[in-house]
């Protein structure tokens, strides 16, 4: 009887061994792609980004661990420390820094200006470095510079941040101002902008877009759309994330939506635990403001390193954010969702999912879930080639 146990034993564990081993050879071979990561900003403090970062989500050598074959760097200027006219500039800068950063690891890091280009840095090992300018505000109110961030290696606009700009309202500003606006959704203008970047073959990104900035845009585009980082408002109703409403019209586009790691758009009760885990460090954060701007990236980083361990407690898990990503491939199917994490640009990450070194656990996970190789795939990278290639092609 006992013999039978330890073979029992044995074939449990051989089986257990094979299903990781799966996961893994799944993983490796899928083309992966992460369309949201704010690292670049470490970057222009002075990080060195191409080594590993103990405070980073994301780094070159944690991309290769995470066995990321694609990333899209955010280019965001941030609307509070620089004003109008300085938009355009900063934007050029941080492409200007990725061009940098390339052109030091050449072997490893490179930035894919059409469809080839990624099949080409995928066959070779090179991690394609995609652009993807955060806000619309970069533009300036200028078609000739949108052709210019294009020009540049931009391949996807994000219509807004959480500020409006003149020709298309936030999903913040629609939510939180609402009939004060001006207007609301885009004006003819920004119906030219999603015009021409139709024309030019850039994807138009409608995360942190208003509600009805975001059906404006589906009635006027007539390319494949995406949501980079947002996540399931069914699930978890934050004024960032895509009500059931938008999904199925993303889904009647043909765009794909890429769930947000960030906490506070997976878990409806982490914004609140977060804020009482700040009250005991009030005098250290006041301090912190007489030092830094509370508007600035270093005050956020700083803010970061002292809050971190007591908001570890509070964090979802991993499974949750497989929840969000089931959802939305039970609601409008498998081909429509992605992964947009916000690398770098959050304050913390769901447990199990810290950083992207742990990428193959979402694989994991989902086939854990009984999603199907081939499906999986399409999460972690083939929906976002489709729609790359649709909207460039």
């Amino acid at each position: 009887m006992k013999k039978n146990r330890t073979i029992s034993l044995l074939v449990i564990l051989i089986l257990f061994s094979s299903c990781k081993k799966n996961a893994s050879q799944v993983h490796s071979d899928a083309f992966v792609v992460d369309t949201h990561n704010d690292v670049l900003l470490r970057s222009l403090i002075g990080r060195d980004i191409l080594t590993d970062l103990p405070e980073s989500h994301s780094d070159l050598p944690k991309f290769k661990e995470g066995g990321v074959d694609c990333q899209v760097f955010s280019i965001w200027v941030s609307p509070y420390e620089y004003g109008e006219g300085e938009y355009f500039k900063r934007a050029n800068e941080m492409i200007t820094r990725l061009e940098n950063l390339c052109s030091i690891v050449p072997e490893e890091w490179a930035i894919p200006f059409n469809y080839q280009d990624l099949i080409y840095n995928d066959q070779r090992g090179i991690l394609s470095c995609m652009i993807g300018v955060e806000g619309g505000h970069a533009i300036e109110n200028d078609l000739k510079k949108l052709d210019a961030l294009y020009n540049r290696g931009m391949r996807y606009l994000g219509i807004t941040w959480n500020n409006s700009t003149d020709w298309a309202t936030s999903a913040k500003d629609e939510t939180q101002k609402g009939d004060s606006l001006a207007f609301i959704g885009l004006t003819d203008f920004g119906r030219k902008v999603v015009n021409r970047c139709n024309k030019l073959g850039i994807m138009i990104d409608v995360s942190h877009s208003g509600e009805q900035t975001f059906y404006d845009i589906i009635e006027t585009t007539s390319k494949p759309i995406i949501a980079s980082h947002s996540s399931v408002y069914s699930i978890c109703p934050h004024f960032r994330n895509l009500k059931d409403n938008q999904l199925f019209a993303l889904k009647k586009n043909g765009g794909v939506a890429f769930v947000n790691f960030y906490p506070g758009y997976i878990d409806s009760t982490y914004s609140g635990k977060a804020e009482s885990e700040k009250v005991p460090f009030k005098s250290q954060l006041d301090s912190l403001a007489k030092l830094y701007d509370t508007d600035g990236d270093m005050y956020w980083y700083k803010e970061n390193e002292i809050l971190n361990s007591a908001l570890s407690k509070i964090v979802p898990d991993v499974d949750q954010v497989i929840d969000h990503i089931d959802y939305i491939a039970k609601l409008i199917g498998v081909d429509h969702v992605g992964i947009g994490a916000d690398w770098d640009g959050v304050e913390i990450l769901p447990s199990g999912i810290e950083t992207i070194t742990k990428m193959p656990i979402i694989t994991e996970k989902l086939l854990d879930r009984g999603y199907s190789e081939r499906d999986v795939k399409k999460i972690l990278g083939g929906n976002f080639k489709r729609v790359y290639r649709e909207v460039t092609g």
